[in-house]
């Protein structure tokens, strides 16, 4: 559980909850699903795009309403994400990235930084990006080395930061680096003298997230940008932003994955052959069978992740993890089985399964690869049964002694 945010009350009814998902399904449909095919092309996504999420108060949803938020509960913010990871998951990337770095500055920034901060965060007025990826460290918190060094106001920072979403167009970065042998993170404002930024170009999915390199050459970042304590930024900053990033992508192929069962279940109603639809061929089914049973189970599991944030029980790390890792892998079976099922045309370019199947394999690696959540879900577990296997043999008697 991410401690010490404001409690969070899941203030939106069943039918509340029912009627936003209608409302961003709506949008999706009108502003980003004609669209994404051609944002994917272009590998980028038009500034009036965001200008109309600003306006809905899309990109500041799960801040308070009184740094300008919409202060909607976690259940909301997925269903946003839901809704957005079916039209397109470059532009959900948007969200993800906007709500790890302002719900970092609402945990551990300072009250100057989030006056300063939080308020166009919410407004959408600018996009922030979260500087944590290094070029040969990847996202592994334990090999991070970009250095910041102390100057007589503040600190002076080298280095660079890869992969980051939004990097190429955000107004801000939080940065993560180290300062001697502690950890430390800082808002570094896009205009910094001495800061560059490499876009790159011709990724396998996500093509329009805007993802850049980061070079940072004797950047000054003024002590009152550092966000929270020295040596508490990989143990108490990121945590917050990659939890909230967990929450968002889980959602997302979650969206996608509902993408990839719709446009399976239309194909296989209306292509034919011969005298039957390929919705009666047996083989098919057993793939939408399987596509529609994740769908459900993802749904379920995803709830389970955004109600446990919401009423803040002790378990919602977990959940998280376990949410992410199921509709991550799910998004990509389904997008395999949906570029199957409509065959050559599921290969061409034009065709929504094939950005999926694109799309879909980056939902893998961002925010925790595969491995990495096997790995730590894999300890919890053991862990689990360890313990429940000490206080189950606590009360037993020994071996051969009456109780």
């Amino acid at each position: 559980m991410i401690e010490g945010l404001p409690p969070r009350i899941a203030e939106a009814s069943p039918d509340l909850h029912s009627a936003r998902h209608d409302e961003f399904k709506a949008f999706v449909a009108r502003h980003v699903a004609p669209c994404a095919e051609q944002w994917d092309r272009d590998q980028r996504i038009p500034e009036s795009v965001l200008a109309i999420m600003a306006q809905c108060g899309y990109l500041g949803c799960s801040l308070p309403k009184d740094v300008g938020g919409k202060g909607w509960d976690v259940v909301t913010f997925g269903l946003l994400n839901e809704a957005f990871g079916r039209g397109s998951a470059a532009l959900t990337g948007v969200l993800t990235v906007q709500a790890m770095v302002s719900m970092a500055i609402l945990k551990w920034g300072t009250s100057q930084q989030k006056r300063a901060w939080l308020p166009p965060l919410a407004e959408g007025e600018i996009i922030g990006a979260f500087a944590l990826t290094e070029p040969d460290a990847g996202s592994d918190l334990h090999f991070h080395d970009t250095p910041f060094t102390e100057s007589s106001d503040g600190l002076i920072l080298n280095g660079a930061k890869k992969w980051i979403s939004c990097g190429q167009f955000a107004a801000m970065y939080l940065v993560f680096g180290t300062l001697g042998k502690n950890s430390v993170a800082c808002i570094v404002p896009r205009e910094s003298r001495g800061l560059r930024v490499e876009p790159i170009a011709e990724l396998l999915g996500f093509r329009a997230a805007g993802l850049a390199e980061l070079h940072f050459d004797d950047v000054f970042v003024p002590a009152s940008n550092v966000v929270g304590k020295p040596g508490f930024a990989l143990s108490h900053v990121a945590p917050v932003g990659l939890h909230y990033g967990r929450i968002s992508t889980a959602c997302s192929a979650l969206g996608l994955l509902r993408g990839c069962f719709e446009e399976s279940v239309a194909h296989a109603s209306r292509r034919k052959i011969g005298d039957i639809t390929v919705g009666d061929l047996g083989m098919i089914r057993s793939l939408i069978a399987r596509m529609g049973t994740d769908l459900e189970a993802g749904r379920l599991l995803c709830h389970s992740a955004c109600r446990a944030e919401d009423e803040h029980v002790p378990d919602v790390f977990e959940r998280t993890l376990v949410a992410k890792y199921f509709t991550s892998r799910a998004a990509v079976r389904a997008a395999s089985d949906a570029v199957q099922i409509q065959g050559a045309a599921g290969c061409h370019g034009s065709s929504a399964v094939s950005r999926y199947y694109r799309d879909a394999k980056i939902m893998e690696i961002i925010e925790g690869t595969t491995q990495i959540h096997e790995d730590i879900l894999g300890k919890m577990f053991v862990d689990h049964a360890s313990r429940l296997g000490a206080v189950s043999n606590s009360g037993a008697p020994e071996s051969g002694k009456r109780a």
